[in-house]
């Protein structure tokens, strides 16, 4: 089957350049190029800039070009499989060729992980279910070794699976994808991931304002979570610290996340190379830091905070800026800042529509209803009619 079209690789093609002429003026190696323009990986924040003069566009320009070479890369794939499975290409109840299914599927997660946060959920969650649809076909016919990776995969998929729901406001369906996950997980005996779903559910108690369970739950998944000084780690504390601002203590909420800074994540291609939690990035911990301060009920110190963290956020995590700003926006509701409520609150929802993030979007729609008694204010009026216009 041909290959789509790439973005990247035509705004190259178009400013006249090869692979290795523009990775020579960005002083990086010709794969890096490749990956970018495959959609498998993107530039370094610090890059961005220079790729964009370079290409002869703006930053946001290029961001754009990015998401779609991103997505034209899933969509590929994703029609590579069906298209294969349809014309019996692709013999999933054979066992002939697990070794190459199971190299693609660790592949195609990390596609999909960068997918959604480029995305959205809207964009991955077919694709992870797509792939989820390809290991329960190969369970009942591999043995042994092969196996236990295949279950491993899964496991994976399953819980991303469950991100994705929740991320679309399906928590029912979440739920019932974490305990996919950790029946997987337990099977195929991978202590990280069995410590990932607990995180998986821990978040879940936080969203019910649940401390004590969210605390509990946390702690469990520390406690199974194999090795010291991982981004995964660094999730896990910073979990904990979220428990401990439910339960009103600033003082160990702000001792776990200073422990989780010490195991940050590095990276921000987006695509979870580094495993679980590398997500878990310096400004991403601050950025939550910022966010326990409105529930220990201190919105200037957050705001502050807010202001300060959003835009070190690397641009891969289009999503975590969009949440960003509806907890920014909740900060200024504390401090009947209403016109600045409204401000951020319409860059929050215009973020979450483009991702298809329906649960900050509905984090939005609360606002909206926060502010009816300050419909008269200009700023409070556009984001009415920001909420008024169809998703």
């Amino acid at each position: 089957m041909a290959r789509r079209a790439s973005p990247l690789r035509e705004l190259r093609k178009a400013v006249g350049l090869t692979q290795e002429a523009l990775a020579e003026k960005l002083h990086v190696d010709r794969r890096s190029v490749n990956r970018w323009e495959a959609g498998k990986s993107s530039p370094l924040a610090t890059i961005v800039p220079v790729l964009a003069r370079t290409l002869g566009v703006s930053g946001k320009e290029l961001m754009t070009v990015l998401a779609r070479t991103a997505a034209c890369s899933e969509q590929t794939d994703l029609k590579w499989w069906s298209e294969a499975a349809a014309s019996n290409r692709l013999p999933t109840r054979s066992v002939d060729h697990v070794d190459e299914v199971v190299v693609h599927l660790r592949d195609q997660w990390h596609v999909l992980v960068r997918a959604d946060n480029l995305l959205g959920p809207r964009r991955a969650l077919a694709g992870v279910l797509e792939q989820i649809g390809v290991i329960e076909e190969l369970l009942p016919v591999v043995q042994g070794p092969e196996r236990v990776e295949l279950v491993k995969l899964g496991a994976a998929y399953a819980e991303s699976a469950a991100w994705l729901y929740e991320d679309s406001g399906r928590m029912d369906e979440s739920v019932r994808w974490v305990d996919r996950a950790m029946t997987w997980s337990h099977e195929a005996d991978d202590r990280n991931m069995v410590a990932w779903t607990l995180f998986r559910r821990s978040q879940h108690a936080a969203a019910d304002r649940d401390a004590q369970g969210t605390l509990g739950l946390a702690a469990a998944a520390g406690r199974e979570a194999v090795g010291s000084g991982t981004p995964m780690r660094a999730a896990i504390l910073q979990q904990q610290a979220h428990g401990h601002a439910l339960a009103g203590d600033e003082n160990l909420m702000h001792h776990m996340l200073d422990a989780a800074h010490k195991c940050a994540a590095s990276e921000t291609s987006g695509d979870a190379r580094q495993g679980h939690g590398s997500f878990c990035t310096p400004p991403y911990l601050e950025l939550k830091r910022a966010q326990y301060f409105v529930v220990l009920g201190k919105p200037a110190t957050a705001v502050d905070l807010f202001e300060a963290v959003i835009p070190a956020l690397p641009p891969i995590y289009r999503r975590d800026r969009g949440v960003a700003f509806s907890r920014l926006a909740q900060a200024h509701i504390a401090m009947n800042h209403p016109d600045q409520a409204a401000v951020y609150g319409r860059k929050a929802l215009s973020i979450a529509r483009s991702v298809g993030s329906i649960r900050t979007a509905q984090e939005v729609a609360k606002l909206g209803k926060q502010l009816n008694r300050h419909k008269g204010i200009p700023e409070v009026q556009d984001l009415f009619a920001d909420l008024r216009v169809p998703a």
